[in-house]
């Protein structure tokens, strides 16, 4: 069967063209070496109760695919697969994706969802690049196929930490005394509750821990947690939240007229995501979380940002979708270095990244034995006129913190 381009010629008239005008020394071609060819798998909760951040790590991956193409000059074949929001399903879909020719994964966004998948993973002897997922576990099971790039509980809580103590002493009308914890009771939320209590002690915080209170993943209503966070009289309320229960914490604020000095998290859902102000309008102001961020001020920052609103103008560039994409160009520069598609090339490839992220305000990327990323620089992210602001470190701050918290009541 004859193929014609867009200009109407033949496969055969243009390499017959491009040989006769080389044969007469018209034209030079250089040798150039096919690009190579990567399918990489992506699992993410797309529906069900994590279906928010996950499908914003969708549109990271696909952003991030975009992207790569061009800057790694390779073809990648992106295949999705939907956990719905069940951790049990890590596995299922890593199977399917090993199955359907993938050779690397990424994944995938819940610490128990990316445990199952890495078991997958491990028997298949296939890569997979966790963009999220902070669960100690991850990392410190054995696993010789895990590449995380996201931090542990522990190592983003304790930088969270420090960044917050160094930042009490300039806060006008006095730092809080107290805090409450309020905490979901899965793998993520456990690990980031402990995590709290060490990194609490070992950064030695001046504010004093009056409590921690756990709630269900699927809880549909969270006035009687917050009704013992509030009876508590602490002046801080430190959250570890997936977008749904965040806004559902806020709302009970609202209703039972309780107005914290300072509402902070690390590690969590809520501040950073669209849909927390969609719901909340101008309750959703003030709150702050620390967590993995784009850098705004990175080189390529302003043309991703413009890719992404050329392809999703109703959404945003989020914490999840950045880490999505900054996943795909760890997987990218591997395959780049190995020169090869196969699993095993891509493996040591990644082994010896060493690379400085693409949009991330991370720190270099580099993992260690146990396929953890080595570096954890975190932002501080303010929720400011519906939408989350870096405030912190200055280096790429966008605004200024506004503190105390403006009581909900008086909005």
């Amino acid at each position: 069967m004859t193929k014609r381009n867009g200009n109407g010629l033949t496969r055969r008239t243009v390499l017959g063209t491009g040989v006769g005008l080389a044969a007469a020394g018209l034209v030079s071609w250089p040798a150039k070496a096919a690009p190579t060819k990567v399918k990489i798998g992506a699992i993410m909760p797309s529906s069900g109760v994590l279906a928010f951040p996950g499908q914003a790590c969708v549109r990271g991956i696909d952003l991030g695919a975009k992207f790569a193409r061009e800057k790694y000059g390779l073809e990648i074949d992106i295949v999705h697969a939907d956990t719905q929001s069940r951790p049990e399903n890590g596995r299922i879909a890593a199977e399917n994706l090993i199955r359907q020719g993938c050779t690397v994964l990424i994944g995938a966004w819940d610490s128990g969802a990316t445990i199952s998948a890495l078991q997958a993973c491990e028997a298949a002897k296939v890569p997979m690049v966790v963009h999220i997922a902070s669960a100690t576990q991850v990392t410190s099971q054995g696993f010789t196929q895990v590449f995380r790039y996201y931090p542990t509980s522990l190592a983003i809580i304790r930088q969270s930490l420090t960044d917050l103590k160094a930042l009490l002493p300039t806060l006008s009308g006095g730092a809080p005394t107290t805090a409450a914890v309020l905490h979901l009771n899965n793998v993520m939320g456990q690990s980031s509750a402990a995590s709290i209590e060490q990194a609490w002690k070992e950064v030695e915080m001046p504010i004093k821990l009056v409590g921690s209170i756990p709630y269900d993943e699927k809880a549909k209503d969270l006035s009687v947690e917050v009704a013992k966070a509030k009876a508590t009289g602490t002046e801080m309320l430190f959250p570890i939240t997936r977008v749904n229960d965040a806004i559902m914490i806020t709302r009970e604020c609202v209703k039972q007229g309780w107005d914290p000095k300072m509402i902070y998290s690390a590690n969590s859902n809520g501040v950073i995501d669209k849909a927390y102000y969609d719901a909340l309008g101008k309750y959703a102001d003030g709150p702050m979380v620390s967590a993995l961020y784009y850098n705004p001020k990175a080189p390529d920052a302003q043309n991703i940002l413009e890719m992404f609103a050329a392809d999703y103008p109703n959404d945003w560039l989020d914490g999840n979708a950045a880490c999505a994409f900054e996943a795909v160009q760890i997987a990218s520069d591997a395959v780049k270095r190995a020169g090869s598609s196969e699993s095993a090339a891509i493996h040591g490839a990644l082994k010896t990244t060493d690379m400085d992220p693409v949009l991330m305000s991370s720190g270099k990327i580099k993992f260690d034995a146990t396929g953890q990323n080595m570096n954890c620089a975190v932002a501080l992210l303010q929720a400011q006129n519906g939408k989350p602001r870096v405030v912190s470190p200055k280096g790429i701050a966008e605004a200024e913190l506004k503190y105390p918290l403006a009581p909900f009541s008086a909005r």
